[in-house]
């Protein structure tokens, strides 16, 4: 709390100086619902401790073995369960259990990198070059991971892809 009302005033005075003209990333009214930029990544000097890291927080490989922890263990609480006291008749309840502790939150996370992944490829360069490996938000050629802020080859190895997908009409790299 303290730290934050230090930031405000820290605001203040570079507002006071003539120093917080930050060029704004206006959005698109199509991409609406996508995040252009974090608020750390727009004013550094209001969060100096903020360092942006270009290792994503989740990737379908974290997910899938998460997926895969938490369902070994479960099983293995559920085994002991049913047979101590006697609960076969009971599997519904197994199986809503299942759901609600290791599917319903795998495909949350899933819908988050989703997310993830549409704001990389509406705000980044990498996005577009056949470089680019979604399942990671990572450059194959350089094996380094792609944020917001950063750019592993810093565009100078950026190659089209051959096609951008669906819902573009531009033909030019086809």
């Amino acid at each position: 709390m303290i730290r934050r009302f230090f930031n405000k005033l820290r605001f203040k005075i570079l507002q006071l100086r003539g120093l917080t003209a930050l060029p704004v990333i206006p959005q698109s009214p199509m991409r609406s619902t996508h995040r252009s930029l974090d608020e750390r990544e727009l004013y550094p000097h209001l969060f100096p401790n903020y360092k942006p890291e270009p290792i994503p927080e989740i990737t379908v490989g974290s997910i899938i073995t998460w997926f895969l922890i938490k369902f070994g263990i479960l099983m293995l609480v559920m085994w002991f369960l049913f047979e101590r006291y006697h609960l076969q008749e009971y599997w519904m309840v197994g199986l809503a259990v299942i759901w609600l502790v290791v599917v319903y939150p795998a495909f949350m996370q899933y819908q988050r990198f989703k997310a993830q992944t549409r704001m990389l490829e509406a705000n980044t360069l990498c996005a577009k070059c056949r470089h680019f490996d979604e399942t990671g938000h990572f450059c194959k050629l350089l094996d380094e991971h792609v944020s917001l802020t950063y750019t592993p080859c810093g565009g100078e190895s950026w190659e089209a892809k051959q096609h951008f997908g669906k819902d573009d009409d531009d033909e030019t790299f086809s």
